[in-house]
């Protein structure tokens, strides 16, 4: 009997089916083929998490792909970040690139390209539009796409910015509004100035967005809050200690206190949720150069480790360092310890955690500081950050490494390279 009825109850189904299509509006994902199946869930497996590492609802992993199927240029922003991200990291390996037991014969950089130039064009053709730019949807879509300049080039100070003013145009226009109302508008506001104090670190620039939308804001205080928002706190601050060091105004000893001290507040009043859930530091004896440290989750991993990177900034431009005299030297050296101190913990948080941006941070402090290293241990544990962050992540790091190598003194063929143990 019940095989009797299970031809009609597949039809009834299908007719569920059907007549629920119907009531959906248009979806571009009707008719993907499998390239493009494999891409969406790329990224929500893989790179929705470089994006959600501040945002506990986590709208790139939940929100972005949903809002996609109805926005064209969401979603080539997304299928233009996997491409090249998938087909760079599979293809460091394999001539072959695999997606969830698919081949994906045609996947390379002409794909990842052919999707990047169609959602520039739509960036472009609807950045004229008032209505648009306050399309929350395109500001995701914005930060997405300039993660394809992240992954496309090297630790190094090129000024290629080609997609610098799409995401301006978009985070201006719609910062206000993110601070005040939240959600997936918010959390595209976060990634966006995390994208920028990134490229502003490399290229020792000053910051380039209107920040002023946060004055007034909870983002500017060290009074009770959540995880996220301290996570937030800390980046705003990377962002305010980026345009003083290198805005070309003159600066002031009073503005480098008030930067200093809200460095040295944030670290002591952070919650007790920022402290290491487990802390070892090295055993040189054994060849380790980088501590091991363990956070509780990426937030706090991704908050750590921009207070170092401020803290490197404020001490490498530290106004109050003497010209002259006879104390100059030794103040100095405990500069350039303390640099060092903040590189190698940048680098034993990435060693530790398993936050999928954590080396890529890592790397901004190798590339930027590793040169004052003299000791040839230190170096190769060094280079390694830069070497497993390309085997790993698929960004470019042999520019970085190269200047590194001459800064140094070592030769291209090294053959002398320290033995590295452990890091």
């Amino acid at each position: 009997m019940a095989q009797k009825h299970l031809p009609k109850t597949r039809s009834t189904q299908e007719n569920l089916v059907t007549a629920r299509r119907q009531d959906l509006p248009p979806s571009l994902w009707s008719q993907k083929d499998v390239q493009e199946a494999c891409l969406m869930r790329y990224f929500v497996d893989e790179l929705a998490q470089w994006f959600d590492t501040c945002d506990p609802s986590r709208h790139f992993a939940r929100v972005v792909p949903q809002r996609a199927a109805n926005c064209p240029a969401l979603l080539y922003a997304i299928f233009s970040a996997s491409a090249r991200h998938l087909s760079r990291s599979q293809r460091l390996q394999t001539h072959e690139v695999l997606c969830r037991g698919k081949k994906l014969p045609f996947l390379g950089d002409d794909a990842a390209l052919e999707y990047q130039s169609l959602c520039i064009s739509h960036l472009m053709r609807l950045s004229g539009n008032p209505a648009e730019v306050a399309d929350e949807n395109l500001l995701a879509a914005a930060v997405i796409l300039r993660f394809y300049e992240e992954v496309d080039s090297p630790l190094v100070g090129v000024d290629d910015e080609t997609y610098l003013r799409g995401v301006q145009v978009f985070l201006d226009a719609q910062g206000a509004a993110a601070v005040r109302d939240g959600g997936l508008r918010l959390a595209a506001f976060w990634v966006g100035i995390r994208q920028e104090f990134h490229s502003s670190f490399i290229k020792q620039r000053t910051f380039q967005f209107d920040l002023s939308c946060c004055d007034h804001s909870t983002y500017r205080l060290l009074d009770q809050a959540d995880d996220p928002t301290w996570a937030n706190r800390v980046i705003l601050h990377c962002a305010h200690t980026l345009m003083y060091c290198y805005d070309e105004r003159s600066r002031t000893i009073k503005e480098y206190e008030q930067l200093l001290d809200y460095n040295q507040g944030w670290n002591q009043m952070a919650p007790p949720t920022f402290n290491p859930l487990y802390l070892r530091q090295p055993d040189r004896s054994k060849g380790e150069v980088f501590p091991e440290v363990w956070f509780l989750d990426d937030c706090i991993v991704t908050a750590i480790q921009h207070w170092h990177l401020a803290r490197i900034l404020l001490t490498a431009f530290d106004p109050r360092v003497p010209c002259l005299g006879p104390g100059r030297r030794a103040v100095i050296g405990r500069r350039e310890a303390k640099i060092a101190e903040s590189m190698f913990i940048l680098c034993g948080i990435a060693r530790s955690n398993q936050t999928a941006p954590a080396l890529i941070t890592a790397c901004m402090g190798v590339s930027m500081c590793g040169d004052r290293i003299t000791d040839g241990l230190e170096q190769a544990a060094l280079l390694s950050i830069l070497t497993t962050t390309e085997e790993t992540h698929a960004l470019s790091t042999k520019k970085a490494q190269a200047q590194l190598r001459e800064a140094w003194g070592w030769t291209n063929s090294e053959s002398e390279t320290p033995s590295l143990l452990s890091s």
